[in-house]
Protein backbone atom coordinates (compact mmCIF):
# COMPACT_ATOMS: atom_id res chain seq x y z
CA UNK A 1 0.00 0.00 0.00
CA UNK A 2 1.01 3.78 -0.90
CA UNK A 3 1.60 6.39 1.27
CA UNK A 4 -1.53 8.02 0.00
CA UNK A 5 -3.91 5.46 1.41
CA UNK A 6 -5.40 7.16 4.11
CA UNK A 7 -6.82 10.43 1.95
CA UNK A 8 -10.06 10.66 1.92
CA UNK A 9 -10.86 9.15 -1.34
CA UNK A 10 -9.56 6.28 0.16
CA UNK A 11 -11.17 6.10 3.03
CA UNK A 12 -14.27 6.70 1.17
CA UNK A 13 -13.94 3.86 -1.03
CA UNK A 14 -12.84 1.54 1.65
CA UNK A 15 -16.29 2.70 3.47
CA UNK A 16 -18.38 2.77 -0.11
CA UNK A 17 -17.43 -1.17 -0.80
CA UNK A 18 -17.91 -2.26 2.55
CA UNK A 19 -21.35 -0.63 3.01
CA UNK A 20 -22.65 -2.03 -0.71
CA UNK A 21 -21.49 -5.65 0.37
CA UNK A 22 -23.39 -5.68 4.02
CA UNK A 23 -26.29 -3.64 2.30
CA UNK A 24 -26.69 -6.37 -0.51
CA UNK A 25 -26.44 -9.33 1.67
CA UNK A 26 -28.72 -8.31 4.59
CA UNK A 27 -31.11 -7.86 1.63
CA UNK A 28 -30.41 -10.67 0.00
CA UNK A 29 -30.40 -12.61 3.61
CA UNK A 30 -34.37 -10.96 3.90
CA UNK A 31 -35.87 -12.56 0.63
CA UNK A 32 -33.93 -15.56 0.90
CA UNK A 33 -36.42 -16.97 2.74
CA UNK A 34 -39.24 -15.78 0.91
CA UNK A 35 -38.34 -16.19 -2.37
CA UNK A 36 -34.95 -18.17 -2.48
CA UNK A 37 -32.97 -15.42 -3.94
CA UNK A 38 -29.35 -17.26 -3.44
CA UNK A 39 -27.07 -15.54 -1.03
CA UNK A 40 -24.20 -15.19 -3.08
CA UNK A 41 -26.41 -12.72 -5.30
CA UNK A 42 -25.10 -10.31 -2.90
CA UNK A 43 -21.42 -10.34 -4.75
CA UNK A 44 -23.76 -9.41 -7.68
CA UNK A 45 -25.49 -6.41 -6.75
CA UNK A 46 -22.55 -5.07 -4.23
CA UNK A 47 -19.81 -5.48 -7.17
CA UNK A 48 -22.95 -3.08 -9.93
CA UNK A 49 -23.35 -1.11 -6.72
CA UNK A 50 -19.43 0.15 -6.72
CA UNK A 51 -18.92 -0.05 -10.38
CA UNK A 52 -21.96 2.66 -10.78
CA UNK A 53 -20.65 4.68 -8.08
CA UNK A 54 -16.96 4.62 -9.82
CA UNK A 55 -18.66 5.55 -13.13
CA UNK A 56 -20.36 8.31 -11.70
CA UNK A 57 -17.61 9.74 -10.11
CA UNK A 58 -15.74 10.21 -13.34
CA UNK A 59 -14.45 6.51 -14.04
CA UNK A 60 -11.03 6.90 -12.30
CA UNK A 61 -10.50 3.47 -11.44
CA UNK A 62 -6.97 3.57 -9.86
CA UNK A 63 -8.48 6.42 -7.38
CA UNK A 64 -10.59 3.46 -6.71
CA UNK A 65 -7.73 0.80 -5.99
CA UNK A 66 -6.15 2.70 -3.60
CA UNK A 67 -8.83 1.61 -1.18
CA UNK A 68 -10.06 -1.70 -3.15
CA UNK A 69 -6.29 -2.73 -2.51
CA UNK A 70 -7.12 -2.42 1.38
CA UNK A 71 -9.60 -4.35 1.58
CA UNK A 72 -7.71 -6.78 -0.91
CA UNK A 73 -5.16 -7.69 1.87
CA UNK A 74 -8.03 -8.61 4.43
CA UNK A 75 -8.54 -11.58 1.92
CA UNK A 76 -4.82 -12.56 3.06
CA UNK A 77 -5.94 -13.44 7.10
CA UNK A 78 -9.66 -14.43 5.75
CA UNK A 79 -8.38 -17.25 3.80
CA UNK A 80 -5.97 -18.60 7.00
CA UNK A 81 -9.22 -18.21 9.18
CA UNK A 82 -10.48 -21.04 7.09
CA UNK A 83 -8.24 -23.15 9.34
CA UNK A 84 -10.49 -23.34 12.31
CA UNK A 85 -13.03 -25.70 10.31
CA UNK A 86 -10.00 -27.41 9.20
CA UNK A 87 -8.70 -28.11 12.69
CA UNK A 88 -12.54 -29.18 13.94
CA UNK A 89 -12.37 -32.02 10.95
CA UNK A 90 -8.70 -32.90 11.62
CA UNK A 91 -9.48 -36.65 12.50
CA UNK A 92 -12.24 -37.64 9.73
CA UNK A 93 -9.80 -35.65 6.75
CA UNK A 94 -6.28 -37.33 8.28
CA UNK A 95 -7.65 -40.54 7.67
CA UNK A 96 -8.21 -39.88 4.10
CA UNK A 97 -5.54 -37.85 2.78
CA UNK A 98 -5.05 -40.31 0.33
CA UNK A 99 -8.15 -38.24 -1.49
CA UNK A 100 -6.95 -34.98 -0.50
CA UNK A 101 -3.49 -35.48 -2.93
CA UNK A 102 -5.70 -36.91 -5.52
CA UNK A 103 -8.03 -34.43 -5.42
CA UNK A 104 -5.37 -32.16 -5.56
CA UNK A 105 -3.27 -33.40 -8.48
CA UNK A 106 -6.52 -34.04 -11.17
CA UNK A 107 -8.13 -30.72 -10.15
CA UNK A 108 -5.18 -28.65 -10.82
CA UNK A 109 -3.86 -30.20 -14.24
CA UNK A 110 -7.81 -30.75 -15.30
CA UNK A 111 -8.01 -27.10 -14.75
CA UNK A 112 -4.97 -25.77 -15.47
CA UNK A 113 -4.60 -28.22 -18.73
CA UNK A 114 -8.38 -27.42 -20.12
CA UNK A 115 -7.86 -23.60 -19.51
CA UNK A 116 -4.69 -23.93 -21.87
CA UNK A 117 -5.84 -25.92 -24.56
CA UNK A 118 -9.00 -24.61 -25.00
CA UNK A 119 -7.82 -20.77 -25.14
CA UNK A 120 -5.05 -21.49 -27.62
CA UNK A 121 -7.39 -23.52 -29.61
CA UNK A 122 -10.25 -20.04 -29.70
CA UNK A 123 -6.80 -18.01 -30.56
CA UNK A 124 -7.01 -15.91 -27.53
CA UNK A 125 -3.43 -13.81 -27.19
CA UNK A 126 -1.33 -15.48 -24.46
CA UNK A 127 -2.08 -13.04 -21.66
CA UNK A 128 -5.32 -13.57 -21.63
CA UNK A 129 -4.53 -17.34 -21.44
CA UNK A 130 -2.14 -16.93 -18.78
CA UNK A 131 -4.70 -15.03 -16.31
CA UNK A 132 -7.23 -17.62 -16.96
CA UNK A 133 -4.98 -20.24 -15.65
CA UNK A 134 -5.65 -20.11 -11.65
CA UNK A 135 -8.77 -19.37 -11.59
CA UNK A 136 -9.82 -22.78 -9.10
CA UNK A 137 -7.45 -21.13 -6.19
CA UNK A 138 -8.13 -18.48 -3.99
CA UNK A 139 -7.65 -15.05 -5.00
CA UNK A 140 -4.81 -13.89 -2.97
CA UNK A 141 -2.75 -16.60 -4.36
CA UNK A 142 -4.12 -16.33 -7.99
CA UNK A 143 -3.04 -12.82 -7.97
CA UNK A 144 0.33 -13.93 -6.94
CA UNK A 145 0.41 -16.48 -9.89
CA UNK A 146 -0.45 -14.29 -12.15
CA UNK A 147 2.38 -11.68 -11.23
CA UNK A 148 4.80 -14.72 -11.58
CA UNK A 149 4.10 -15.32 -14.89
CA UNK A 150 3.36 -11.77 -16.49
CA UNK A 151 -0.36 -12.29 -16.44
CA UNK A 152 -3.08 -9.88 -15.98
CA UNK A 153 -4.18 -10.10 -12.00
CA UNK A 154 -7.24 -8.14 -12.46
CA UNK A 155 -8.42 -10.78 -15.10
CA UNK A 156 -7.34 -13.40 -12.81
CA UNK A 157 -9.54 -12.37 -9.74
CA UNK A 158 -12.53 -11.94 -12.24
CA UNK A 159 -12.14 -15.71 -13.62
CA UNK A 160 -11.57 -16.68 -10.13
CA UNK A 161 -14.92 -15.50 -8.88
CA UNK A 162 -16.80 -16.68 -12.31
CA UNK A 163 -15.30 -20.18 -10.86
CA UNK A 164 -16.97 -20.15 -7.30
CA UNK A 165 -19.79 -18.87 -8.15
CA UNK A 166 -20.15 -21.66 -10.84
CA UNK A 167 -19.60 -23.68 -8.48
CA UNK A 168 -21.94 -22.49 -6.19
CA UNK A 169 -24.33 -22.73 -8.72
CA UNK A 170 -24.42 -25.85 -10.23
CA UNK A 171 -21.38 -28.14 -8.18
CA UNK A 172 -23.94 -29.38 -5.36
CA UNK A 173 -26.52 -30.39 -7.89
CA UNK A 174 -23.99 -31.81 -10.26
CA UNK A 175 -22.37 -33.94 -7.16
CA UNK A 176 -26.27 -35.15 -6.29
CA UNK A 177 -27.01 -35.48 -9.91
CA UNK A 178 -23.31 -37.83 -10.24
CA UNK A 179 -24.72 -40.25 -6.99
CA UNK A 180 -21.85 -38.67 -4.88
CA UNK A 181 -23.40 -38.49 -1.25
CA UNK A 182 -20.07 -38.49 1.02
CA UNK A 183 -19.43 -35.17 2.83
CA UNK A 184 -15.77 -35.47 2.98
CA UNK A 185 -16.25 -36.08 -0.95
CA UNK A 186 -18.47 -33.30 -2.02
CA UNK A 187 -16.15 -31.03 0.21
CA UNK A 188 -13.27 -32.20 -1.91
CA UNK A 189 -14.82 -31.85 -5.05
CA UNK A 190 -16.35 -28.31 -4.42
CA UNK A 191 -13.00 -27.10 -2.52
CA UNK A 192 -10.66 -28.32 -5.10
CA UNK A 193 -12.78 -26.43 -8.33
CA UNK A 194 -14.35 -23.47 -6.56
CA UNK A 195 -11.70 -22.12 -3.71
CA UNK A 196 -12.80 -20.00 -0.96
CA UNK A 197 -16.47 -19.38 -2.49
CA UNK A 198 -17.71 -22.91 -2.95
CA UNK A 199 -16.33 -23.37 0.62
CA UNK A 200 -18.25 -21.31 2.28
CA UNK A 201 -21.28 -22.88 0.88
CA UNK A 202 -19.77 -26.26 1.63
CA UNK A 203 -19.63 -24.39 5.61
CA UNK A 204 -23.63 -23.91 5.28
CA UNK A 205 -24.31 -27.59 4.49
CA UNK A 206 -21.67 -29.37 7.41
CA UNK A 207 -19.00 -29.11 9.27
CA UNK A 208 -17.15 -32.18 6.87
CA UNK A 209 -18.06 -30.62 3.80
CA UNK A 210 -16.25 -27.21 5.18
CA UNK A 211 -12.95 -28.67 6.91
CA UNK A 212 -12.73 -30.81 3.66
CA UNK A 213 -12.98 -27.90 0.98
CA UNK A 214 -10.95 -25.62 3.35
CA UNK A 215 -7.61 -28.22 3.18
CA UNK A 216 -7.95 -28.71 -0.21
CA UNK A 217 -8.30 -25.46 -1.04
CA UNK A 218 -5.24 -24.55 0.02
CA UNK A 219 -3.36 -27.48 -1.39
CA UNK A 220 -4.49 -26.72 -4.66
CA UNK A 221 -3.23 -23.58 -4.34
CA UNK A 222 -0.03 -24.35 -3.19
CA UNK A 223 0.11 -27.25 -5.88
CA UNK A 224 -1.29 -24.64 -8.99
CA UNK A 225 1.35 -22.11 -7.97
CA UNK A 226 4.41 -24.70 -8.66
CA UNK A 227 2.87 -26.21 -11.37
CA UNK A 228 1.68 -22.99 -12.98
CA UNK A 229 5.13 -21.38 -12.23
CA UNK A 230 7.12 -24.34 -13.68
CA UNK A 231 5.05 -25.08 -16.66
CA UNK A 232 4.75 -21.22 -17.74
Amino acid sequence: MNSHFLTFGTLFWIAFTAAAYFLSLKATSIRYGRIKIPKFTALYAASAAVAIAVEISGGDYRAYKEGGDVISALLYPATVALAIPLYKTRKEIVARLGEVAAATVVSTIVSVGTIYFLGVWMGMNLPLVKSLLPKCVTTPVAIEISKMIDAWPEMAVCAVCYTGICGIIFGHALLRLCGVKDNISIGLAIGSASHVIGTAKCLENSREQGGASALVLITVALFSAFFIAVIF
